[in-house]
């Protein structure tokens, strides 16, 4: 009786240490969502300061994500081996950095080499929340907390926008990235003081049995059908988001309706709270009446109808762009599932690298797509106009033409989709955190 109140009592603790380190990890990756989507509010500035083209623009977005991209799965090495703590502490440093030195140069590869510090330093938040509920907290949860690590990244994206606008027009936009710095900073505190690292006793029972070469790990799991066909959903899933929200969402708007600047960012930022309200409830709904897969090939269909409607329709009142927009961004929350799914099949104490690998995946597809609208608006569509600064013009035809690849991307998710097995139990039991 007393093993089990103790066994009960630790549990317990472990516990509450876990949902803590979910909470300053994820507090984490909402700040480092607001570095990400910053360039697309800011995007008339750094086109003036820089003497920026379409496709020199697109790079802001683009290196961000290669770089946080192709990180992944050597960041999901380096958390399984040092744990979370570590990592989170040096990653939150280095966005520091570069934040700093965007703030501070009028050279552009500086600037772009701001943009990859950004990228590699954001590379852990999202994986590390995903690592900790994956391993550390109770069976059944998985969705919902990953949902809200999602939706906490949403406010990140939501604070970066009409607030950014607003701090830009009072302080110019160097200034309000330093406002952002000294947000990272308190961040950066909390981890040092809040995340909590397991103990030995956790940490060995996560350890795999036998050393195996890494390659041999990557290849074990890319052999895996399902985490691919997971991956491969997670892009359709996302990229709308990567590229309209994130970067290029903004720029449409101003030219389709003529919004001012700040209104189409609040617009725009309309996906996010989407997202917030899709990444809470799907997953929720999902676990409940066990229907992982179900929700995910519906929502694929979801985006790919409401992305086609945004591209093909007429003018629209205001009310109608921002339905449209909050149903990408809630359908788009079924990306949670995706990453749930993996967790299911990744091998025994293999998780961190096995949600590595699908977000590198992931992000990957959203930077190719960023870069694509800027290189497509840029070497085809561009009919020599120009504003005052010398920037380049596009009217909202050559947007829509330049996004329409990705309703090709995502009608073939549509149909990877139904490759899904039938929906498995979700209450596989919790590994721990290392």
């Amino acid at each position: 009786m007393a093993s089990f109140v103790s066994s009960f009592s630790t549990q317990v603790k472990d516990f509450r240490s876990g949902y803590i380190s979910w909470a300053v990890v994820s507090l984490f990756f909402f700040y480092q969502y607001i570095l990400r989507v910053s360039p697309g509010v800011m995007v008339n500035e750094l086109r003036i300061d820089f003497s920026l083209n379409a496709e020199q623009f697109s790079y802001f977005g683009a290196f961000y994500l290669y770089a946080y991209s192709l990180l992944q799965i050597p960041v999901g090495i380096l958390v399984d081996k040092i744990g979370v703590k570590k990592t989170v502490i040096l990653s939150i440093f280095i966005c520091l950095f570069g934040t700093g030195l965007i703030a501070s140069t009028s050279n552009l590869y500086l600037a772009y080499l701001s943009r990859i510090l950004m990228g590699v330093g954001s590379a852990c938040a999202f994986m590390c929340t995903l690592k900790i509920v994956a391993d550390f907290l109770p069976a059944g949860k998985r969705g919902l907390l990953n949902g809200a690590t999602l939706t906490l990244g949403v406010i990140g994206a939501l604070v970066a926008g009409k607030p950014l606008s607003i701090a830009m027009d009072l302080f110019g936009w160097r200034y309000a990235l330093l406002l952002t710095l000294i947000v990272g900073i308190g961040v950066l505190l909390l981890a040092v003081f809040f995340l909590k690292t397991p103990s030995a006793s956790i940490q060995i029972s996560n350890t795999p049995e036998e050393k195996v070469s890494i390659l041999q790990v990557i290849k074990e799991i890319t052999s895996t059908p399902m985490v691919i066909i997971y991956a491969i959903l997670a892009v359709g899933l996302y990229t709308p988001l990567s590229v309209i929200a994130d970067l290029w969402g903004v720029a449409y708007l101003m030219a389709k309706y003529g919004f001012a600047r700040g209104d189409a960012a609040e617009i725009s930022m309309t996906m996010y709270i989407g997202l917030c309200v899709g990444s809470l409830l799907l997953p929720w709904l999902s676990e409940k009446y066990n229907v992982l897969n179900q929700s995910i090939r519906f929502c694929t269909y979801g985006i790919f109808i409401a992305f086609l409607a945004i591209l093909i329709s007429p003018q629209l009142p205001v009310m109608g762009i921002r339905a449209l927009i909050f149903g990408l961004g809630a359908f788009g929350g079924a990306e949670m599932l995706c990453f749930t799914g993996v967790v299911l099949y990744a091998p025994k104490g293999r998780t961190g690298i096995t949600l590595g690998i699908t977000n590198t995946v992931n992000m990957i597809g959203g930077a190719f797509a960023q870069q694509s609208v800027g290189l497509i608006l840029d070497r085809f569509l561009w009919n020599g106009a120009i504003d005052i600064h010398g920037n380049h013009l596009y009217g909202s035809q050559d947007y829509a033409m330049a996004f329409s690849f990705l309703a090709v991307m995502i009608a073939l998710c549509c149909l990877v989709s139904h490759y899904l097995k039938k929906d498995i139990s979700l209450s596989k039991p919790a590994k721990c955190i290392s």
